[in-house]
């Protein structure tokens, strides 16, 4: 009977060690597209602002807000992430993790060029 007791606590234990791991990988993922989903709209914000016509003063105007908006947005998503990560940022295991996340992420984004989708591609390997 006691043998019993001792494996099922260490079968117990086993399960809520990995299901910790993977939670706080699942949040750092979560993260990751947060973060991805606002440099892929700082990207398009910066495309359109290159390619409206200069002479569109109303246009360059409206773009440049919205630039400036997308750049508060991932000021405050990284800042946010810095004060949420701090203590495991440091670790090489978590760049690791998080690089990959965010490449992986960055995948989905449309407006990414031709150089930056494949260096990203290259940061999931």
């Amino acid at each position: 009977m006691k043998p019993r007791v001792i494996l099922s606590f260490i079968l117990v234990a086993g399960i809520i060690i990995i299901s910790g791991c993977g939670g706080e990988n699942r949040e750092l993922k979560k993260d990751a597209k947060h973060i991805a989903g606002a440099m892929c709209k700082n990207i398009e914000a910066m495309k359109n602002l290159r390619l409206a016509d200069p002479a569109d003063s109303m246009l360059i105007q409206k773009l440049q807000m919205e630039y400036e908006q997308v750049e508060a947005e991932m000021t405050t998503l990284n800042e946010a992430f810095r004060k949420k990560w701090e203590k495991k940022a440091a670790t090489e295991q978590f760049k690791n993790d998080f690089r990959k996340y965010l490449s992986e992420a960055m995948l989905d984004c449309k407006s990414l060029s031709k150089e930056d989708r494949e260096s990203f591609e290259k940061g999931l390997k």
